[in-house]
């Protein structure tokens, strides 16, 4: 396999990963992530694109391991779970790698980057499938989770968003927008009914798992970058996200709002801004945990060992 990710290696299907030549000593969580997991949208979320974020962690936290795992469009609209579980295997054993191989009076600390509805169907598949998976025993992400960033997400279910979000994954060719856009119209609309009938997993039902303390816990600090005027995601159902996941978890929330880039461009509008938010929420967050947290990590860790 060839990666079309610097320096990021392939070690399964559109799952790459980036190990420092030193292993990340990690002596204070709160100066950088021992792991930051970038979990990527769909339309546009070219190779190109998606190293802006891979070159600003970088430059951010040079001694993080990163995990990149890229979105495909039909474990998001046709197949089964089971499918993405199935394919999630490799960053699983990077995260229970990670947990190994970290000092027991020091949990490692995960930044956990979501893009757009592809990025959150692939984070809660991944949490969930560590706690599933039949090879291996329960492992509950949440516990290690120091920060989740939410970036342009989570949308509503309107129909107009949904047929814009899946116009972006079109062919660029002239012919293939207009074949695609046409067949578009009874795709979404079918989507639409069975997600309505419960068939399918809808975006009401990502919104909800974001939020359910099972998932990503009741700890880790939240941070929502978006647009007021993303035309695939409304900045007005960000905020309504982000204020339940303040009332339901009481876990420390915030929210920037970037005024004129489009769908998942805020780092390429606002790169300065962006990345600085990024690096103040970290370090704020992760140096106002109590020291009593982090007791308990350690002493769950150390009873898993």
């Amino acid at each position: 396999m060839t990666s079309h990710f610097h320096p990021l290696q392939p070690i399964g299907k559109d799952i790459y990963l980036y190990q420092p030549s030193i292993p990340h000593p990690n002596p204070n969580p709160t100066d950088s992530p021992a792991l930051i997991t970038l979990c990527t949208w769909l339309g546009g979320a070219t190779p190109q694109r998606i190293q802006k974020y891979i070159n600003g962690y970088r430059s951010l936290y040079p001694d993080s391991a990163i995990l990149l795992i890229t979105t495909r469009i039909l474990e998001i609209s046709a197949l089964p779970f089971s499918v993405l579980h199935a394919r999630l295997g490799p960053a699983r054993d990077v995260i229970r790698q990670l947990n190994s191989s970290t000092a027991e009076g020091n949990p490692p600390s995960i930044l956990l980057h979501i893009f757009s509805h592809g990025g959150c169907n692939t984070a809660i598949q991944l949490a969930l499938s560590l706690c599933t998976d039949s090879n291996h025993s329960s492992f509950e992400i949440r516990k290690y989770l120091g920060v989740v960033i939410f970036d342009c997400c989570p949308g509503d279910t309107s129909f107009d968003r949904a047929y814009q979000a899946a116009a972006l994954s079109l062919p660029r060719s002239l012919p293939g927008q207009m074949v695609g856009k046409l067949l578009l119209y009874p795709f979404i609309g079918l989507i639409n009914g069975l997600q309505m009938t419960g068939w399918m997993s809808s975006v009401r039902d990502l919104r909800k798992q974001l939020n359910d303390p099972q998932v990503f816990g009741a700890s880790a600090a939240r941070l929502y970058l978006y647009s007021t005027a993303d035309l695939m995601v409304g900045w007005e159902d960000v905020e309504s996200h982000k204020r339940e996941a303040k009332s339901l978890l009481g876990c420390a929330v915030e929210g920037i709002a970037f005024p004129d880039s489009p769908h998942c461009a805020l780092v390429r509008d606002h790169a300065d801004q962006y990345w600085a938010e990024i690096k103040t929420f970290w370090t704020e967050r992760r140096s106002k945990e109590p020291e009593m947290v982090s007791s308990v990590l350690s002493e769950r860790l150390r009873s898993r060992l």
